[in-house]
């Protein structure tokens, strides 16, 4: 389940402090800076969120200039982050409509490079992929107060995911499964687990691998180095509670590869905030930021599994950054 869309939203505007002709709008958890007066106080407008693609036609239909990237992505204007883009709405739009198709936007898809990607194999049924973790500003009451929560940091990386079915091991991206390959990356971090003697019959593990050249962020490994988080395992068709996750990684041996816990304890408006600062894992090297998880396992209709993420805007707002998948 994805909350990503173009949506027309109720807008809420406060000044912005560096800028006579900006103003701040809030939507939801998501603040952005508009051109003061261009917005009415509780009137109605289209947000389209970070990593929106823009088509052509839009770009020009709204007089953004020539050079405008059309993937939106977080900047700072005048000292502050904003995240998106609000346009103004139509006269028949209604308040929560999904435009996103009307206006020919799509997502970003980040390309795969050549040591990432590999010959696929067919899916198997039950080879399933990892929750699509939403941002919390999307859903900043998704959490109960008091709740217990478990807050890990979040390792820029690329999504693994490995399987025991049927007596065979799969391997895979977030998308895709692929075959059996010493080269590649998602295989060496098969590899390096021991999953093929570790990995159980009908469980299915999930990770990050990270290190040198898989993406921008490094965690100070040298070339060719690769190191693997393991952040969730499913066994009889479910999620693990954290204490289970936990205990299942301290009986395969794995203990050591769970990503830094940040927090753990009851929820509070507050906890986002831990998104920001440097890498436990590394100290010295930005914090991408933090994954947001009940210490029990729950669905909600909104998002599905209660799982939310925390991005640090320094991680944003770098350059030359790399978001492989």
């Amino acid at each position: 389940m994805s909350a990503f869309k173009a949506e027309v939203v109720r807008v809420k505007l406060e000044p912005h402090p560096n800028a006579d002709r900006l103003e701040l709008a809030k939507v939801r958890g998501w603040q952005c800076c508009v051109v003061k007066g261009q917005f009415r106080e509780g009137g109605l407008g289209i947000y389209i969120p970070v990593d929106a693609v823009l088509p052509d036609a839009l770009i020009e239909s709204l007089g953004i200039r020539k050079n405008y990237h059309k993937r939106l992505r977080t900047i700072k204007l005048r000292g502050l982050v904003s995240q998106g883009l609000l346009i103004p709405a139509a006269q028949d739009h209604v308040e929560g409509q999904d435009v996103t198709e009307a206006l020919g936007i799509t997502k970003y898809d980040p390309p795969i490079p050549v040591h990432m990607a590999g010959p696929v194999r067919s899916e198997h049924a039950r080879f399933q992929k990892y929750t699509d973790i939403e941002n919390w500003k999307n859903f900043p009451d998704l959490f109960r107060p008091g709740e217990e929560v478990v807050v890990t940091e979040k390792v820029h990386g690329t999504n693994f995911r490995a399987a025991k079915l049927d007596g065979e091991l799969h391997v895979g991206s977030h998308r895709l499964s692929l075959v059996e390959d010493p080269a590649n990356l998602y295989w060496r971090a098969a590899v390096l687990l021991g999953l093929k003697e570790r990995l159980a019959e009908g469980e299915l593990l999930y990770g990050e691998v990270y290190g040198h050249g898989v993406q921008d962020l490094a965690y100070g490994k040298k070339p060719g180095q690769i190191a693997v988080i393991v952040f969730d395992i499913i066994r009889d068709n479910r999620y693990l509670d954290y204490a289970a996750f936990a205990g299942r990684l301290a009986e395969a041996g794995w203990q050591h590869l769970t990503a830094p816990i940040l927090y753990r304890g009851p929820w509070t408006p507050d906890i986002p905030k831990l998104a920001c600062g440097q890498s436990v894992l590394c100290p010295g090297q930005i914090r991408e930021g933090v994954v947001i998880r009940p210490a029990s396992e729950r669905f909600d209709p909104r998002t599905g599994r209660v799982i939310l993420k925390g991005l640090n805007d320094d991680y944003l707002l770098r350059t030359d950054a790399t978001e492989h998948h």
